[in-house]
């Protein structure tokens, strides 16, 4: 009899243990080994937002169609980095600036990526009250607000603009993203703040230096030194840099960032929508 009960407890023991593992379902997809991003490498017009969004809505649609889930602009694309030109008078800049998150192009911004079914990393002149920030929105599938970035090295651009002071991390069905503006890929404390927040990789919209000599140089160290891929999406360059701090793929479009309106379309508006199959950290 204590034998009897004794296997019968042991099998129920061995029940419980079995409930209580995780059970993969039938219907669950299997996590992919890379998520496709998409830079949209494309030229500014200065101080115009209904043409930057016009242009930009075309290259975002075809991104999604070419099957990337991660699309990125370039660095203030919607403004055209207007910061850049100081004889723009105060008031006219300021009003270039966007309310987030009802701002009239962050809310077509966010009806695009619900309809895409992408996530969607967008650069704008973000107007909080009385001050103005270097931001990049970061657009969910649902077209929802997962967080925005506000960049923190400034240099010019202090004269009108207010620094970010973190540096974020947001959760993706890909792992944790950080996304970085320009400049702050220069200061090692700054990218080292994305991965200490356990950021798995980091993209980086830009709009400054550019190319082999002045720039590829300091996303490879900043790759080496931690050990992340870095997306960068720049006017007039596409680059991936991988954990080792070597270049996957680089392109220059071009020798200039923004363009006369009476150049669009011409030789000298070089663009295109550029892809990389980022490889995925396993799931922690």
């Amino acid at each position: 009899m204590n034998s009897t009960r004794g296997t019968a407890s042991l099998f129920i023991a061995i029940a419980l243990i079995l409930v209580s593992m995780p059970v993969a379902r039938a219907d669950e997809p299997a996590r992919p080994a890379t998520v496709r991003v998409a830079g949209v490498v494309l030229k500014w017009i200065r101080g115009d937002k209904a043409a930057n969004f016009r242009r930009v809505e075309p290259k975002i649609r075809e991104a999604a169609a070419g099957g990337a889930k991660i699309v990125c602009t370039t660095e203030c694309f919607l403004d055209g980095y207007a910061i850049a030109d100081k004889s723009i008078p105060l008031d006219t800049y300021r009003a270039l600036g966007e309310p987030i998150p009802v701002g009239k192009y962050f809310e077509r911004l966010a009806k695009l990526a619900h309809e895409l079914d992408i996530y969607l990393i967008a650069g704008m002149l973000e107007a909080d009250g009385d001050d103005r920030y270097n931001t990049a929105v970061i657009l969910s599938p649902d077209g929802k607000l997962v967080g925005k970035y506000r960049k923190q090295r400034l240099d010019h651009e202090l004269v009108r603009n207010k620094p970010g002071s973190v540096s974020s991390v947001f959760p993706t069905p890909y792992g944790s993203l950080g996304v970085m503006i320009c400049a702050d890929r220069r200061e090692q404390s700054i990218v080292r703040g994305f991965c200490s927040s356990g950021a798995d990789f980091l993209i980086c919209p830009s709009g400054g230096m550019f190319g082999p000599k002045s720039n590829d140089p300091i996303l490879q160290a900043r790759s080496r030194e931690n050990g992340v891929f870095i997306v960068f999406v720049h006017p007039a360059e596409f680059l991936v840099t991988n954990p080792q701090g070597e270049i996957v793929t680089a392109e220059v479009l071009g020798d200039r960032l923004l363009i006369d309106p009476t150049d669009e379309n011409k030789p000298v508006d070089s663009s295109a929508i550029r892809y990389f199959e980022l490889p995925l950290a396993a799931k922690k």
